[in-house]
């Protein structure tokens, strides 16, 4: 390009803004002004001109296909949110979740509270017999049932001298609901219940403490600026925020894929909660200053230990108040024995694949699943959950 060409366009630009500044930009457009914009800088010999011509395309070309990636990856992004969280979760109608009556000694006391958009959530209130309560736990669930699905953990906190507040989340189970929505969700009926424990006559004389696994833990970290008092909290496997790790389990074989779906589902999120949307479990672990317990399995394939554990245990590196334990064999049930773990992968891992070819075979398939065994506690990590829990009560 000569300089005589570049002066002569940026001449023509600045003529077109004087004439349009003479009338007070009444018959000024914006549309004309870039459209002249873009052809008078492109002036050039004739030679030059018709190589720019076939360069403009080029870039044209670049740019629709990357608006184009774009946009299909916004309308797959926002397919795969209305699958995950446009529905309810009732839990797996063959599985066998255990209930308080089978625990010796366990009692269940029904309750309900109302959340933030007036859906009620119910639970129950667990204790053991004959124990005196040392202080009441708040158990946050996991993504794909109820609370329910964490009894066995429930039974072993409540032999260990507490009181035990257990609900399903909103959408989920037992409790009200159209949709789950999304896992903001859960901070938000996490600190519902706490304003209910605040108030409720049987509950409210007991000092807190927070306790989930999964999207629980996500919930429970994201939970602690509440506005009723806590004394600390404990998260199993918690994820860094919804909109990742939605992202990494569904688009994360592309890292142009997984960045452009996490920023959409941070978007959608935005719509769904407004200003209590798009949780940061990092940013809320370096805030407090509250006592924790965190606990990961590096073997984690649901929560990706690398995206999550691993990110969280370098963020928090150096906070006194913080404890964090990852296990090397240990996946995304770290309160499990490794046993009980692999027997329900490679269970449910065939089962899944029974029913691919007769799906008429789940009842008894299902049936014959030694529950027992696969709800087999780790005494270790049991031990470690409850005694900081009662340091913290005691």
């Amino acid at each position: 390009m000569t300089y005589y060409a570049v002066f002569t366009g940026f001449s023509k630009i600045a003529d077109y803004l004087y004439n349009a500044a003479s009338f007070g930009f009444r018959e000024f457009s914006i549309i004309d002004f870039f459209i002249k914009c873009v052809y008078n800088l492109a002036i050039v010999k004739r030679g030059v001109q018709d190589r720019m011509f076939w360069y403009w395309w080029v870039l044209i070309g670049i740019a629709a296909v990357v608006i184009s990636v774009v946009v299909i990856l916004f309308c797959i992004s926002l397919a795969i949110h209305r699958k995950i969280f446009h529905r309810r979760y009732n839990g797996n109608k063959y599985v066998r979740y255990f209930k308080a009556e089978d625990f010796d000694g366990l009692h269940a006391e029904a309750v309900s509270f109302l959340s933030d958009r007036g859906q009620r959530l119910h639970g129950f209130i667990y204790h053991a017999e004959g124990a005196l309560p040392i202080g009441l736990i708040l158990f946050s669930h996991g993504f794909g049932a109820g609370h329910q699905a964490y009894t066995t953990e429930i039974a072993a906190l409540a032999r260990a001298g507490f009181l035990v507040l257990a609900y399903d989340g909103t959408g989920c189970v037992a409790s009200e609901g159209r949709m789950l929505g999304g896992f903001d969700q859960g901070a938000i009926d996490l600190r519902s219940a706490l304003r209910f424990a605040a108030e409720d006559e049987r509950l409210k004389g007991y000092k807190r403490v927070l306790v989930g696994h999964s999207w629980g833990a996500f919930s429970v970290m994201n939970a602690l600026d509440s506005d009723v008092p806590i004394e600390g909290a404990a998260a199993m496997c918690g994820f860094v925020s919804c909109a990742g790790v939605i992202a990494q389990n569904t688009l994360g074989k592309c890292a142009f894929a997984e960045w452009c779906g996490r920023n959409f589902f941070r978007l959608f999120n935005r719509i769904r909660f407004g200003k209590f949307a798009n949780y940061d479990s990092i940013r809320s672990l370096r805030k407090t200053e509250k006592p924790l317990l965190l606990l990961y399995g590096e073997q984690d394939k649901t929560v990706h230990f690398d995206k999550n554990g691993a990110r969280v245990r370098d963020a928090v590196r150096g906070k006194e108040n913080i404890r964090y334990l990852s296990y090397p064999q240990k996946g995304h049930n770290v309160y499990l024995t490794v046993q009980a773990e692999t027997y329900m992968h490679e269970t449910f891992g065939t089962i899944s694949e029974q029913l691919k070819k007769d799906r008429t075979q789940a009842s008894a398939l299902y049936g014959a699943v030694d529950y027992r065994r696969m709800t087999e506690e780790d005494p270790a990590v049991m031990n470690i959950l409850t005694d900081f829990c009662r340091s913290l009560l005691e």
